[in-house]
């Protein structure tokens, strides 16, 4: 009588689920520093056009206010804090401490480059 093994062992699927894992330990550090890269960018270019339509509304109307955008998990979904000053320059707290709703952009938030 002939054994015909057909499949895999146990011993190959432990192998192999090994490997998978070893690449995923790898890969989701990565994902996760490109996902708060990605939303860095998304709100850099929301404070674009919130200042933009700031400054087309100060033009018409005389008045004004002052664009803000903090992470909600500080590490998770961004690391710095963005403000637009009265000037229109883009700046950031690399901590991720949140500038208060409606205060001045701080002098001491340095400039995006």
């Amino acid at each position: 009588m002939r054994r015909h093994s057909t499949g895999f062992s146990l011993i190959e699927l432990l192998v192999v689920v090994a490997i998978i894992l070893i690449i995923a330990a790898i890969a989701i550090p990565s994902l996760m520093k490109s996902r708060m890269a990605a939303n860095e960018a998304t709100a850099v270019s929301s404070l674009r056009v919130i200042n933009t339509a700031a400054a087309a509304y100060h033009s018409t109307y005389g008045n004004g206010f002052v664009a803000q955008d903090n992470p909600l998990v500080v590490g998770t979904s961004g690391q710095r804090s963005f403000c637009v000053d009265h000037s229109g320059v883009i700046r950031f707290d690399g901590t991720g401490a949140a500038f208060p709703v409606g205060a001045i952009c701080p002098i001491g938030a340095t400039a995006l480059q």
